[in-house]
C-alpha cells in the first residue's frame, strides 16, 4: 500500500512540476513586437530611417499558429493524468495515450491563447508618395495625421512619432 501511495505522490509532484514549467514558459512568450523593444541581434546594427505620415490605423490581434511548449507540456500532464485511470496495465496505457493526445491539444490551445497580443496596423504614406502597412505592438498609439519616422532595421519596421525640428 505504501508503494502505490508513494508512486501516486511522485506522479502528483511530477505533474505539478510540469504545470509550473508550462506556466513559466508561456509567461516568457509574451509579445515583444512593440516600438520600445529590440532583439540582441539589432544591437550595433544601422537602420534606415524614412519619413512619412500615418493615414489610418486599426487595432489587430497577433496570435501564434501553434505552441510547441504548450503541446509538449499538455501531453505530459495529460499522459500522467490518464495513466491514473483504470485498474489494469492495458487500461492505464490506454488512459495515458488518450490523456497525452487530449493534453497536447489543450496545451497547444493554451499556449496560443497566452501568446496572443494586441497591436496596431498603420497605413503610412512615405514622403516619396508610396504607402505601406506596418504592424507593431500596441505599446504606443500613433493617431492618423501624425508625422512619423519609419525605421527599417534588424527587428523589422517600426514607427515613432517624428521629433519637431
Amino acid at each position: 500500500m505504501t508503494v502505490v501511495s508513494s508512486i501516486r505522490t511522485s506522479t502528483g509532484k511530477l505533474a505539478a512540476g510540469a504545470f509550473l514549467a508550462l506556466s513559466l514558459s508561456l509567461a516568457g512568450c509574451a509579445s515583444t513586437s512593440g516600438v520600445g523593444t529590440a532583439s540582441p541581434g539589432a544591437v550595433g546594427q544601422a537602420s534606415t530611417v524614412y519619413h512619412g505620415t500615418v493615414t489610418s490605423v486599426r487595432e489587430v490581434t497577433i496570435k501564434r499558429d501553434s505552441s510547441i511548449i504548450g503541446t509538449a507540456t499538455g501531453a505530459v500532464l495529460g499522459g500522467l493524468a490518464g495513466s491514473e485511470l483504470g485498474g489494469g496495465d492495458k487500461a492505464q496505457t490506454a488512459g495515458a495515450i488518450g490523456g497525452a493526445v487530449l493534453g497536447g491539444i489543450v496545451g497547444n490551445e493554451a499556449g496560443k491563447a497566452v501568446g496572443t497580443s494586441k497591436a496596431f496596423a498603420y497605413i503610412v504614406r512615405f514622403s516619396s508618395g508610396e504607402s505601406k502597412e506596418i504592424i507593431q505592438g500596441a505599446d504606443v498609439y500613433i493617431a492618423p495625421g501624425t508625422p512619423v519616422d519609419i525605421i527599417a532595421g534588424a527587428d523589422g519596421w517600426k514607427l515613432i512619432p517624428a521629433a519637431a525640428y
